[in-house]
C-alpha cells in the first residue's frame, strides 16, 4: 500500500527534510502552490502524492489500483472499469500542467508532465536558448592599419543602419506572415481534408441531409450485471425486466442491485469519445444528438446515422447488429471471460481471442436496419479496449491507412469489421494493433 503525505501538513516535515534541497520537488510545491492551481486542491495534492511517491522510489508502485487506494481512499475493492476517478483527474492534471507551463511558468527550465499511458510523472529540464550578442564588424585594414577615425566612425554608422534596415524587414515579414496564415489555414486544412479516405468516413455518418444519433454506454447495466453474474438480453434490457439476472440474490440485495442499474451511469472513455467526434469539422451540431441507451428505439437505428460505444453488455443495441458480424463479443460472466470469438477464421487467426493481458477491441462500419445509413460500432472487451479504439480513430495515421487501402474507386469507404489488439497498462490502453479485418 502506498503511503503519501501530501494531504498532510503534519507529516510533510519529514519529506521536505528528505527533498529539501531537490530542485524537483520545490518545484511541484511552487505548481501546488500557484495561481493556475489555486482553485483545485485536489489536483494540487494528486500533483504532489505522484511526485512525492516517484521522488521517494516508490515510482513502480504508482498503478490505478495503489493510487485509488492511496490517495483517493478507494478502502474496499476498486473496480476500474466502473470507477474512472484516478483516470480522470489524472486527465485535468495533464492539461493543468500544460496550462502552467504555456502561462505562468512559460519561463521555467525545469518542467513536470504525466506523460501518457501511466502515472508516473517525468521531469524535464529546458535548456536556455541563448542570444548572441551583436557583432561589430572590423575590415583587416581597421585592425592593421588604423584608418582614419572618421572613416570608421562612418563604416560603423552604415553597419547601424543596416542592421536597422534588416531588423524592420523581420518585423514586417513576420507581420505580413501572422496576418496571412490565418486565412490560408481553413482553406490549406480543407483542401487537404477533403482528400483523405478518413475524412470520407466521417463525411458519410455526419452527412448533413440526415441526422446522426451518438449512444453512450449504460455502465450502470454493468455494475448489475458484476453483481448478479449474468448479462441481459436486448429485450430484458428495454422491458426493464431483470428477474433473471436477480433470481440468485436476497431481497434487500435485488432492490439495492435494481437502483443501481437505474442510475444513468456512463464511463469517462465514453465521453471522451463523443468530445473528440464532436469536433470534428465534418460534425455539425444541428445534426448529431447524445442520447443514452435506454433513451432510444428501434426507430433510431432505421433512419439516423448512429454511433454506439461500449460493448454489448454495456450498449445492448449492438446485439442487434451481431447477426451480421464476424467478430462478436463472448461475455462469460460465471468463468470471468470476455473476449472475441471469430466466426470464419481465415488462415492465421484465432477462432477465439481471450483477454489475457491484452485488451481486444472491434470497430465496425455496418448499414444502419433501413440500409439508409451507417452505424458505427466502438466494442471493447472493457474500457481500456474501447479507448483503445478511440485513440486509433484519432491519434495515428492507421486508420487512414487502412480507409485508403479498402476505399473503392469511387473513394467512397466499404461496410467493415476490423479486430484491435493493445496492451491494458493499469487500466488504460497502449498502440493499437490490427489483427485481422473483413469488408462486407
Amino acid at each position: 500500500m502506498l503511503a503519501s503525505v501530501a494531504d498532510n501538513s503534519e507529516s510533510n516535515a519529514p519529506v521536505d527534510a528528505v527533498l529539501q534541497e531537490d530542485d524537483r520537488w520545490l518545484l511541484a510545491k511552487r505548481i501546488a502552490e500557484s495561481r493556475t492551481f489555486a482553485k483545485s486542491q485536489r489536483l494540487s495534492g494528486l500533483l504532489l502524492y505522484l511526485c512525492e511517491q516517484y521522488l521517494l522510489g516508490r515510482g513502480a508502485e504508482l498503478t490505478e489500483q495503489n493510487i485509488a487506494a492511496g490517495f483517493f481512499e478507494r478502502r474496499v475493492k476498486f473496480d476500474p472499469a466502473a470507477d474512472t476517478i484516478v483516470r480522470s483527474h489524472v486527465l485535468r492534471l495533464r492539461q493543468k500542467l500544460e496550462t502552467y507551463f504555456d502561462e505562468e511558468g512559460a519561463q521555467q527550465r525545469l518542467r513536470i508532465t504525466v506523460p501518457k499511458g501511466g502515472y508516473v510523472p517525468a521531469f524535464e529540464d529546458i535548456q536556455a536558448i541563448a542570444v548572441p550578442e551583436p557583432v561589430e564588424f572590423a575590415t583587416a585594414s581597421d585592425t592593421e592599419h588604423g584608418q582614419d577615425s572618421a572613416a570608421i566612425s562612418e563604416l560603423r554608422i552604415t553597419q547601424r543602419r543596416l542592421m536597422a534596415t534588416c531588423i524592420l524587414l523581420g518585423i514586417f515579414t513576420v507581420l505580413f506572415v501572422a496576418f496571412s496564415i490565418p486565412r490560408l489555414r481553413p482553406w490549406l486544412k480543407t483542401e487537404i481534408r477533403e482528400h483523405t479516405a478518413t475524412h470520407q468516413l466521417w463525411k458519410e455518418l455526419f452527412n448533413p441531409n440526415s441526422r446522426t444519433v451518438l449512444v453512450a454506454a449504460d455502465s450502470g447495466l454493468v455494475m448489475l450485471h458484476g453483481a448478479t453474474g449474468h448479462n441481459s438480453t436486448l429485450a430484458e434490457y428495454l422491458s426493464r425486466n431483470f428477474s433473471n439476472q436477480l433470481g440468485g440474490l436476497p431481497a434487500p440485495r435485488q432492490e439495492e442491485t435494481l437502483l443501481i442499474a437505474s442510475r444513468r451511469y456512463t464511463s469517462f472513455v465514453d465521453l471522451e469519445l463523443f468530445d473528440r467526434l464532436t469536433h470534428l469539422p465534418e460534425a455539425l451540431s444541428i445534426n448529431y444528438r447524445v442520447r443514452y441507451a435506454r433513451d432510444i428505439s428501434v426507430d433510431d437505428l432505421k433512419s439516423s446515422n448512429v454511433i454506439l460505444s461500449g460493448s454489448q453488455d454495456a450498449n445492448p443495441w449492438v446485439e442487434v447488429f451481431e447477426p451480421q458480424m464476424n467478430f462478436v463479443l463472448q461475455d462469460d460472466l460465471s468463468r470471468n471471460i470476455r473476449a472475441f470469438s471469430n466466426r470464419a477464421p481465415r488462415p492465421g487467426e484465432k477462432d477465439l481471442y481471450e483477454s489475457d493481458g491484452y485488451e481486444y477491441g472491434v470497430l465496425a462500419l455496418l448499414p444502419n436496419l433501413n440500409n439508409t445509413g451507417n452505424v458505427l460500432i466502438v466494442e471493447g472487451t472493457s474500457v481500456a479496449g474501447t479507448q483503445a479504439i478511440s485513440d486509433f480513430l484519432f491519434s495515428d495515421g492507421l486508420l487512414e491507412s487502412f480507409l485508403t487501402k479498402v476505399a473503392k474507386q469511387d473513394g467512397s469507404i466499404p461496410h467493415f469489421e476490423i479486430l484491435l489488439k493493445s496492451r491494458n497498462l493499469s487500466g488504460s490502453a497502449s498502440r493499437s494493433q490490427i489483427l485481422a479485418y473483413r469488408l462486407h
